[in-house]
């Protein structure tokens, strides 16, 4: 009798699994591409949370003496109406992070990409003439006409010093408030920001909602990548485009209708707990000497935007 294996069985030898083609409009795989989504927003809020445990500046600082003078900074922040002043506001921001060890790449691709993104698309047509008229500086035609239709352009189209201005304005105003957002989101974590947010006199409801919607949207989060992760493992075969459409329409019911049931079961649960609507949740923190001296920097920021401005007027900047 022979016991030697066949030649074929005692052959080890490995070799890479066929790659599906796909054209390249098509994306390779959306259950994963999803999934990864999923753990980089997890992720995210785990570098956030270790920031906010940090012995920053502003860590160290009494939330609701933060969210004060936030709030302040923010009212001075959209009076101004001097661009100097704006940059130095900038500056002042970037300073900020730094002592919040913050490092100023993450703070400046939070802030300045959406801005540019966002508020830079929506300013742009007003660097030309057509918008907001004034001395040129880049001339892109001139004497031409030009006819669409019925609609006839304008005999000249420039790029403005008065339009760059009013660009350069609206992107500073708007990237200053985003940093100031995401100095203070940054820096407290989100159970005690709603905490400090809900004894400033807001509303109860409007605490609670901030506060349940970010606790609970990680949960559903876990429970759409286990969805996920439930189709992935079940797939053997390549799936098609027209298959992946189908199980993504017949899923989107059924993970709702889970979300539902999910959403019902914690408001039964928080009712049987004694919950009446009333947030009782209070911040047992007290005021320290760094807190006033916060109070008095914010101040004095405030006071040399709103003063700097008809200072900076007065010199004809």
């Amino acid at each position: 009798m022979n016991d030697k294996l066949p030649t074929w069985l005692g052959v080890i030898e490995n070799r890479p699994l066929m790659r599906p083609k796909t054209r390249w409009w098509q994306r390779s795989d959306y259950l994963e591409k999803t999934l990864v989504d999923i753990q980089q927003v997890m992720a995210e809020d785990m570098f956030q949370a270790g920031i906010a445990a940090e012995q920053g500046w502003l860590q160290s600082i009494e939330p609701r003496v933060k969210v004060f003078g936030v709030g302040i900074l923010l009212l001075a922040v959209g009076l101004t109406h001097s661009l100097p002043m704006l940059i130095i506001v900038h500056l002042f921001l970037l300073l900020t992070a730094r002592l919040s060890d913050i490092g100023w790449t993450a703070y400046l691709k939070r802030v300045w990409l959406p801005a540019l993104v966002f508020a830079g698309i929506v300013v742009l047509p007003a660097i030309f003439n057509w918008v907001t008229p004034g001395q040129a500086v880049v001339v892109i035609y001139q004497n031409v006409v030009w006819h669409i239709g019925s609609f006839t352009l304008p005999r000249e189209l420039s790029i403005t010093i008065q339009g760059i201005a009013t660009a350069c304005f609206v992107l500073l105003r708007a990237s200053a408030s985003l940093g100031l957002v995401v100095l203070l989101v940054k820096t407290t974590r989100w159970s005690i920001l709603t905490k400090a947010i809900g004894s400033m006199g807001l509303p109860v409801v409007f605490v609670m909602v901030l506060d349940l919607t970010y606790r609970y949207l990680f949960l559903f989060l876990l429970l759409l990548s286990e969805y996920l992760l439930g189709r992935k493992s079940r797939l053997v075969a390549v799936e098609k485009t027209g298959g992946g459409l189908v199980w993504i329409g017949s899923s989107l019911a059924g993970f709702f209708r889970m979300l539902w049931q999910y959403s019902y079961e914690i408001n039964t649960a928080m009712v049987a707990r004694g919950f009446n609507g009333d947030n009782h949740q209070r911040l047992s923190t007290r005021l320290m000497v760094r807190d006033v001296c916060f109070l008095g920097i914010i101040l004095i920021v405030c006071m040399s935007v709103w003063g700097g401005a008809s200072f900076v007027k007065e010199l004809g900047f």
